[in-house]
């Protein structure tokens, strides 16, 4: 890790797991934050078993779990134990920021809910994510992205009119929420430089983070009375010229929102006709015919001649496996010495000066447990014992947590 970066210095406890909240904590370690993980003996994180690679999946480091979990520290620790819970306390006094994505209610249960962590660290920043919020009708139901993406409105206006709702096909609504925690959390930060001593009390609501990006159609249906909905590839500009096409060995995406941009791209295509077309679907036709005479390659470069916005449909192995383009993704390569082989892994989405020069892998099961609780003061003895009465996992134990 780069040395200056705006977190470092900042500590987190991190008690979530599967993707929404680890991916947020995640990020926070790429800016320079030590970030905790606090797992529990017994119930090992979905995601650290997901994916289709059985060596991944037998040492605990799926590839969700591999991609959002880089350079943090992995304890486990019995949360529901008096001796258990009085660890993670303790371990409270020294972080900054407390991290939890149980449902809400289970975390006060545990005897580590905000009122119990400020009562040991009065200035912590405690932030939670959870499916629907704090309290409201749906607060104790679980969620999941499906069920979110389908609450939400995004998968009504996904999909075509023959094909029905469709769902992102990644879980976009837990990066979502983890984008807006990480927001939630950097702010807090700053404003505890110009309020120090201060607890503060976070909550995101992944429907509530996902609905907030869809303002505009919101903002329209309440001007209107009109609501888009299945609309396939049509382009939100509803222009005639923009959209997905098939060509003779692919597809290529068009967007000529503009009445210049569409002038360029029907004298590109050798259609400069078009451009006087009044009826859409006769647009739509007519391009459609044409591409699909030549191959993407051909199009791309000719649309790009044409400073036509454009560009080929690729599979993420396409682009990871094309060098020019992968080059522009602030990757890293991970070398995961328990899998014998190396990963491209994201790192921020963003770059600047103070980014991670290199990744440190995403912790095996309890790999830092007995650092963790030295930190603490305590002797290897009694934590010999904590383990052997199973409140903590260390690696030394023989056991398959996994």
């Amino acid at each position: 890790m780069s040395t200056g970066a705006p977190l470092d210095g900042l500590r987190i406890l991190d008690l979530t797991h599967v993707l929404a909240g680890p991916y947020a904590t995640g990020q926070l370690a790429l800016m320079g934050a030590e970030v905790i993980r606090v797992e529990r003996p017994g119930s090992v994180d979905f995601v650290r078993r997901h994916g289709g690679d059985a060596a991944m999946q037998d040492a605990g480091l799926g590839a969700s779990f591999l991609s959002q979990n880089a350079g943090k520290r992995s304890t486990v620790i019995d949360l529901k134990s008096d001796e258990g819970r009085n660890l993670v306390l303790r371990m409270a006094t020294q972080a900054d920021v407390f991290v939890e994505n149980f449902r809400p209610g289970v975390i006060d249960r545990l005897g580590l809910g905000y009122d119990a962590i400020r009562a040991v660290r009065p200035d912590v920043i405690y932030a939670s994510i959870s499916g629907f919020g704090p309290d409201g009708p749906m607060s104790d139901r679980p969620a999941y992205d499906h069920i979110l993406q389908g609450l939400s409105g995004l998968m009504a206006m996904t999909g075509t009119p023959e094909s029905g709702p469709m769902r992102v096909g990644f879980p976009i609504v837990d990066y979502i929420a983890g984008q807006a925690l990480v927001a939630a959390i950097l702010g807090a930060v700053i404003q505890r430089g110009k309020d120090p001593g201060q607890a503060q009390r976070l909550h995101v609501s992944m429907l509530d983070a996902v609905v907030n990006l869809m303002g505009p159609y919101a903002i329209n249906w309440q001007a209107t009375g009109a609501m888009r909905g299945l609309e396939g590839n049509r382009a939100f500009s509803d222009s005639p010229f923009s959209g997905r096409f098939d060509t003779s060995d692919g597809q290529i995406v068009v967007t000529a929102n503009t009445p210049a941009q569409s002038v360029r791209l029907c004298a590109a295509i050798g259609r400069e006709d078009l451009a006087e077309e009044a009826e859409p679907e006769a647009v739509r036709a007519a391009l459609d015919t044409v591409f699909a005479t030549k191959d993407t390659a051909h199009w791309d470069a000719a649309l790009a001649r044409a400073e036509v916005p454009a560009g080929p449909v690729l599979g993420l192995d396409e682009l990871l496996s094309d060098e020019p383009l992968s080059a522009l993704l602030s990757w890293h390569d991970l070398d995961v010495p328990e899998l014998g082989r190396a990963f491209r892994v994201p790192g921020l989405s963003f770059r600047a000066p103070w980014g991670p020069d290199s990744l440190a892998p995403a912790p095996r099961f309890g790999r830092d447990t007995r650092d963790v609780l030295a930190m603490l003061g305590l002797e290897d003895a009694e934590i010999d014992r904590l383990s052997g009465a199973g409140i903590v996992h260390t690696e030394t134990e023989k056991e398959d947590q996994l």
